[in-house]
């Protein structure tokens, strides 16, 4: 991983000493990486970050100058993997600097910088010239202002790889669950916001909420914010019609002020402007919340929805689901599951293309194993043509594709009309629209040498390029015969026992191996190039002027080559249009064809759901299974059922044992639910689901120790946000509310939150609890149900079932579990003691007043008192609990 080179010397290491002590301070977050030609370097804190941080080792760290500043070098073909998990993994920003003169004088540019959500300018060093990201990056943009009590929510979003800009403007609570639920949806790498001395709580909060999903937190001047220059930026950025040039102050977008202003932000942070080939390449639209089901951040981790690092891809929803073979694909695959639908007609039809796809099992065969694979990342393509960074090489690739998409579109017209027409018409209209494109790369690319890997032009496009390649070849003609005539001067046989080699320092020469040097020995006609184990390079005058003769015309060759490339990669960008809506539609075959794949081949295949309107209040799932607990096959899974209506019970009360596989079945619930709202088929026997507005979670526990946040604060937290944003069309999972405070406490909140949610929001409602006292509940409410999972007793042994059946779990079972747990026995014992201790108050005063807890809150909690009930409930406790 590490180069110990040494820089440079003594005097040089003094000069670039001075010139880090004049660098103005950074933030602790940015990294400043130096190129030194071979490799790279650190320094100072930064090489010490880097060093413990990243590569878990100070043994590289060197000191250079008097001053003793630590150095670290990382060679080239390791950078790679040290910005990768500098942006992505740690999500800090770099600055990448390059010598500006002499190496004497100690000045150094900034050349390039990235940050988490703009990486535009490190694409080769992250991802290579061939390689792909199936990252897309975005910078969002937010800002807090205030009308009325309300909260307006302005937002902006760059994506440059898509070239999209996405605003909107909203209005939300005091938790910030609007903006949570919008940056789950859209993933964005880095947030905006306005910064400066403001320390209120929004600002707090909003910071809190935006680490929560992940992304990164730059502050920004307020100035920054504003919209005064959006129309003239638009302008020049967007792809607008011939007759709408100059017109896009009259877009919809542009009304909404505040999210302009933000997008302003976004546009001048990601230096959008400087780069011309942005310039008329970029779409807008506004973000609609009402066609994507919520899920906030809590959610997605708690469902284990996107894949952490580290951890075996079957563990999260995107990796089981992702068999994609294209980048673009798996893109597409991340955005569907992040952005579950809530329009009926449009999940239908996606359906209907997955069981096409499972029914058409040669069309799904022959794209997953060969043609797809064959398909590049038309959208990395498509903006590096437009950056005029494209080689002939990447033109080649996309000609590649568009020969392979007419097979495409026949497999489609021969087995599935429905395939023909959703999607192989509009293939078939990018190929069309691409046609002069493929013209182009077959009049210019020797396509015989470029399918032996060397991409030059036809000799034969341009007059002058023929001449030129007419003087090559006579040159190496020349050459042919130079090495007949040493060949026999010699002794030797051409082509054998010496040969005329193309050497990457030396250019033209022969070559002759040991056995055969003694023929060159004091011989004047001919010139020792070097001597290695392969044998003796060496010329004579003739061979050298022809050398030389062939480095001048290939010179000129390559510029001719050069200005026709360039040329070509100029046409090809003005493709850009054509071929993102072929990467558009390559992404949706390659999901469609992923989710088919992964529903067939499951240990037992997943069905259909059928879809209910949203309102319907339906949801009834038989034999469902965890989808990625089973995909890992590390044990068989006991299928359950989960049955809601708005005529039998939408709040069910989960009760049992520890590890007997309540918070699995929560889960499986909600991936089922997820997963139907994504357009994949389901891990069940059947499934009737209602469309939900939102899943809610409040699952796991965990303090935050760096923000002073306990574990039932946390819960508190995530109860709060249930409880001010879902709504009687929203899932809810809760699983195991009022830990990290005392049992009363704990159970009084419990059974004041689970009222509130069966009688006021009535949305359907999965709450596991060991409060077995709460499944009384279920005898005043009729909204309230009580489940419970099986486990077999028998003496000192217990069995799990993991089976969840009507009813109350008549016992606890957390002694056994200790045991399974090897604590030691007189613990063990102890505990029993307690246990018997307690069971014997249900008939003494201290029974009753804890009954009196109970009838409190069963009888005197009403609907209507909203969160008033829960403080009111609170002070009767600790009033209760006094007496006690």
């Amino acid at each position: 991983m590490f180069c110990l080179f040494l820089d440079s010397s003594p005097p040089q290491e003094s000069a670039f000493v001075t010139f880090l002590k004049k660098l103005p301070e950074k933030q602790s977050t940015t990294v400043r990486l130096f190129d030194r030609g071979e490799f790279f370097s650190l320094y100072g804190q930064d090489a010490i970050f880097a060093s413990k941080e990243l590569f878990k080792t100070s043994g590289a760290v060197r000191y250079i100058g008097e001053e003793k500043v630590e150095c670290l070098s990382i060679g080239k073909n390791n950078v790679r993997n040290f910005l990768r998990e500098l942006l992505i993994l740690k999500q800090y920003c770099v600055e990448l600097y390059q010598s500006s003169g002499s190496r004497s004088s100690g000045e150094w540019t900034v050349i390039a910088r990235a940050s988490p959500g703009n990486l535009s300018q490190f694409e080769n060093l992250l991802f290579g010239e061939v390689e792909s990201s199936q990252e897309s990056p975005s910078i969002a943009a937010l800002q807090v202002s205030h009308l009325e009590n309300q909260k307006l929510i302005g937002f902006g979003l760059c994506d440059v790889n898509s070239r999209k800009f996405l605003v909107s403007e909203f209005a939300d609570n005091d938790s910030f669950t609007n903006v949570e639920a919008l940056l789950a949806q859209l993933g964005p790498r880095e947030v905006l916001i306005p910064g400066g001395s403001d320390s209120s709580q929004d600002t707090t909060r909003l910071k809190q909420v935006i680490e929560r999903s992940g992304a990164m937190v730059t502050e920004k001047k307020k100035a920054d914010f504003s919209s005064k220059d959006i129309v003239q930026d638009l302008n020049r950025l967007l792809k607008l019609k011939k007759k709408q040039k100059g017109t896009a102050g009259a877009l919809p977008e542009v009304s909404l002020n505040s999210a302009c202003s933000c997008l302003a932000s976004a546009i001048k942070y990601a230096d959008i402007l400087m780069d011309e080939s942005n310039f008329n390449s970029f779409k807008i639209s506004t973000f609609d919340f009402s066609r994507y089901m919520r899920l906030d951040s809590n959610a997605i981790k708690a469902l284990n929805v996107l894949p952490t690092p580290g951890q075996p891809t079957l563990h999260s929803l995107v990796g089981l689901l992702d068999k994609c073979k294209t980048p673009q694909g798996s893109r597409l695959l991340t955005q569907w599951v992040r952005q579950p639908l809530t329009d009926l007609l449009q999940l239908e039809a996606r359906l209907d293309l997955v069981q096409a796809f499972i029914d058409c099992q040669r069309v799904s065969s022959i794209l997953s194993e060969d043609m797809l694979k064959r398909i590049p990342d038309f959208q990395k393509l498509a903006v590096k043509m437009l950056k005029k960074k494209g080689t002939l090489q990447d033109c080649y690739r996309i000609y590649l594709a568009l020969e392979k998409l007419p097979s495409i579109i026949s497999l489609f017209e021969e087995d599935s009309e429905l395939l023909k027409r959703s999607l192989g018409t509009r293939l078939s209209d990018g190929v069309t629209e691409t046609e002069k494109l493929k013209e182009l790369v077959e009049s210019t690319v020797d396509l015989n040498r470029a399918s032996e890997g060397d991409f030059i032009i036809r000799p034969d496009f341009d007059e002058e390029l023929e001449e030129l390649h007419n003087s090559i070849s006579e040159i190496e003609d020349g050459m042919q015969k130079a090495l007949q005539k040493t060949a026999r001067d010699l002794a030797l046989e051409a082509g054998k026992t010496i040969k005329l080699e193309d050497a990457p320092q030396h250019g033209y020469c022969y070559r002759v191996t040991m056995k055969e040097e003694k023929g060159l020995r004091n011989n004047r006609n001919y010139t020792t190039l070097d001597v290695t184990k392969g044998g003796v390079r060496f010329r004579n005058s003739d061979l050298t002027d022809l050398n030389s003769q062939f480095k001048e015309k290939k010179k000129d060759y390559e510029e001719n080559q050069k200005r026709i490339v360039d040329e070509i990669v100029t046409i090809t960008a003005g493709y850009f249009e054509p071929l993102m809506l072929l990467n558009d539609v390559i992404a949706e075959i390659d999901t469609l064809l992923s989710l088919a794949t992964v529903a067939l081949n499951a240990a037992i295949p997943w069905v259909r759901p059928s879809l209910l309107p949203i309102g319907t209040g339906i949801l009834k799932i038989a034999e469902a299974r965890h989808p990625c607990l089973e995909a890992t096959g590390v044990c068989d899974v006991i299928p359950n059922d989960a049955s809601f209506s708005q005529d039998d019970g939408m709040f069910h009360i989960i009760t049992g044992p520890n590890m007997g596989g309540k918070s699995t079945y929560l889960r499986t619930v909600g991936l089922c639910v997820l997963l139907a709202q994504i357009g994949s088929f389901v891990p069940c026997e059947s499934a009737e689901i209602s469309l939900h507005d939102a899943i809610y979670t409040r699952v796991g526990a965990g303090d935050i120790m760096l923000r002073g946040v306990s574990t039932f604060l946390a819960e508190m937290i995530e109860v709060s946000v249930i409880l001010q944003a879902a709504t009687s069309d929203s899932l809810i999972l809760v699983d195991e509310l009022g830990r990290g405070t005392s049992t009363y406490d704990g159970f009084g909140l419990a059974s004041a939150i689970s009222k509130k949610l069966a009688t006021g929001i009535k949305s359907h409602c999965l709450f596991a609890t060991h409060y077995h006292e709460l499944t009384r509940l279920a005898q005043s409410i009729k909204a309230i149900k009580n489940y419970h999972v099986t486990a077999l007793s028998d003496g000192d042994s217990l069995i799990m079932l993991y089976k969840v059946k009507p009813g109350v779990c008549d016992q606890s079972f957390g002694i056994h579990v200790a045991e399974i747990a090897k604590f030691p026995e007189r613990i063990l014992e102890a505990a029993k003691e307690k246990v018997t201790e307690y069971e014997t108050l249900s008939g003494s005063s201290k029974g009753d007043e804890i009954n009196k807890i109970y009838e409190y809150l069963n009888g005197r909690v009403k609907e209507e008192d909203g969160d008033k009930a829960l403080s009111v409930a609170a002070r009767e406790l600790k009033r209760l609990l006094t007496n006690l």
